[in-house]
């Protein structure tokens, strides 16, 4: 869900004008850049999938990411993220933005992910409502992506025009 996740990082940016975008775009995909990371590492593995428009997404070997995407270390990840933003800034609306911006990023994989994301770690029950799993999930989870994107993109284009033009210049 790249684009699904970017989204947000746009949408999220006039609740927090003073975030550097890019930071907010950072923590949109904090999650699978922590997963690059754990993976190198070996700390996490990797699970290996088959993607077909007729069939979705499935399992050939599952993978392991507790680390970077389980529910508890996604809040963990996210309450870090949310401190650094506000030591760096001394603003706490952009730490507050950015640790949910984190956090969004598991709640979206939630909705499309298989049954892979863990609560805790290792060995704890795994969840995600599948969205990929069937031939018309996947299709449908595309076409919300970009729904998704372009929304964002709309609101974000909006607040910038609506920034630029100060207050009684059009009088």
């Amino acid at each position: 869900m790249g684009p699904g996740h970017l989204a947000v990082a746009l949408a999220a940016k006039p609740f927090a004008p003073k975030a550097p975008l890019w930071a907010l775009l950072v923590a949109s995909e904090a999650a699978d850049l922590l997963s690059f990371g754990f993976m190198a590492a070996g700390i996490e593995k990797p699970g290996v999938t088959q993607v077909s428009i007729a069939q979705g997404v499935s399992f050939v070997t599952q993978g392991s990411i507790p680390w970077s995407h389980g529910l508890f270390m996604s809040a963990v990840w996210s309450v870090l993220a949310a401190a650094a933003a506000y030591l760096v800034s001394r603003d706490r609306r952009v730490g507050g933005v950015i640790g949910l911006v984190v956090f969004s990023h598991w709640l979206l994989d939630s909705v499309v992910h298989l049954p892979d994301l863990p609560l805790f770690f290792e060995g704890s029950p795994k969840v995600g409502l599948g969205l990929w799993g069937t031939g018309p999930g996947f299709v449908l989870s595309c076409i919300l992506e970009v729904l998704l994107f372009a929304g964002a993109i709309s609101v974000y284009v909006t607040w910038r025009r609506k920034k630029r033009i100060a207050p009684g210049a059009l009088k």
